[in-house]
């Protein structure tokens, strides 16, 4: 089967498009965005630069140019067109009234919560031009909120509504997404729950020989409210800071903090290190690419991921697939039914928590290697990327009996 891939937030359509090539698909692949985490080459060093022939780079710096008319979605549909079955992702159920093929829906936040949420439209306007800040603010000021609703808001809710199948989280993990795919009409037989994490790239690695404790975290430092946010995007940062604090003042015993400077709350963050007492324990690194993202899996003892009510995801995935303890908000409530098997994660969704799993961790370094190796295990028996493309397009066979 010939298989088409619009959008590529976060590389997450790009890996599911690599599991189904090895599996024999033919696969189209469109670039639609300069971003870098959004790019195959930021996450994938050997994909090279020119694309090999089946890579389409459509991008440009207009970030909404296939939305309008006549100027890109026509080329997009076009190339769709040539396919048995479209993937669309981001922006991508927009154009789905100009393709001729089956197509399924990949969510994965914004595409749902922002880009096809009425309400959220103004937020949009400084999003329509990357640069320079004059040009956002133009398009703040300039752009009347009925236009992002009729070439993006409602085409985007109807491409939703039209796909055989909507890959989303498990019901109740993101209850405004729920909320939106209900008022959108989107069936439960529609739905298929979708986490992967790509082991290829991922090994197992052998702890590391630390002599001080080291700690990353994976997760954007995004954890004060602010307008234009949704519930995938709040990862409780505080809530790790605070633990760590306490995990310090009851022990004494200096850890090895590693944080990246990304996320909305950077500045917030620092002077909550210093109020805390911590800011002398913390390594500021740069954006990172992925491959950097990995090796610091690998060179760490334990991996931070979110502590509010988001979701473990790909980055947590193969956090734990490099055999490393992982200190999150796993949502055990949920996605223990939604699998029906629990899972390794260190939960934590409050200061004491995170406290008390470090308690349990950094001492011990055969502690963190048994929860490490159970966490390959976890991912492997349930959210590689093969696994997923094998699931999905068993739910494709079977959305063609009904």
């Amino acid at each position: 089967m010939k298989i088409g891939f619009y959008g590529n937030a976060n590389n997450y359509p790009f890996m599911l498009a690599l599991a189904l090539q090895r599996q024999g698909h033919e696969i189209l692949f469109i670039v639609s965005s300069r971003h870098a985490l959004n790019r195959p080459e930021f996450r994938y060093d050997y994909i090279p630069r020119p694309y090999p022939g089946w890579i389409y780079d459509l991008s440009s710096p207009f970030r909404w140019q296939f939305l309008v008319p006549g100027i890109g979605g026509q080329r997009v549909c076009s190339l769709l067109n040539t396919c048995d079955l479209a993937l669309l992702n981001e922006e991508g159920p927009a154009l789905a009234g100009g393709l001729k093929i089956p197509y399924i829906v990949l969510l994965t936040g914004s595409d749902l919560e922002i880009f096809a949420d009425p309400a959220k439209a103004a937020t949009l306007k400084p999003q329509l031009f990357a640069r320079p800040a004059w040009l956002r603010a133009a398009g703040r000021a300039l752009v009347p909120t009925r236009l992002i609703h009729r070439q993006l808001t409602e085409p985007q809710r109807a491409g939703i509504r039209g796909a055989r199948l909507v890959t989303y989280l498990a019901r109740g993990l993101i209850p405004n997404g729920d909320r939106l795919l209900d008022e959108i009409g989107t069936s439960e037989v529609q739905r298929v729950f979708l986490l992967q994490a790509d082991l290829e790239i991922n090994p197992l690695v052998a702890p590391p020989d630390n002599p001080v404790v080291r700690i990353f975290c994976l997760a954007r430092l995004t954890w004060k409210p602010e307008p234009g946010l949704v519930a995938l995007d709040y990862k409780g940062s505080d809530r790790m800071i605070h633990g760590l604090a306490l995990f310090w003042r009851k022990h004494r015993q200096r850890l090895d903090i590693r944080l990246v400077r990304k996320g909305r709350h950077v500045v917030e963050t620092e002077q909550l290190l210093a109020e805390l007492g911590l800011a002398d324990q913390v390594t500021w690194l740069d954006e990172l690419t992925q491959t950097q993202v990995r090796e610091e899996y690998q060179a760490s003892d334990i991996v931070f991921d979110q502590l509010d009510r988001g979701v473990v995801a790909m980055g947590g995935f193969e956090a734990m697939a490099t055999g490393r303890p992982l200190i999150a908000n796993g949502r055990p409530e949920i996605m223990e039914a939604a699998i029906g098997a629990p899972a390794p994660i260190c939960q934590a969704s409050t200061a004491e928590e995170v406290c008390l799993q470090l308690e349990r961790l950094v001492p011990s370094r055969d502690a963190r290697d048994a929860v490490g190796r159970a966490s390959r295990k976890y991912i492997e028996a349930y959210f590689s990327s093969d696994a997923a493309a094998r699931r999905l397009m068993d739910a494709w066979t079977r959305s063609g009996q009904h």
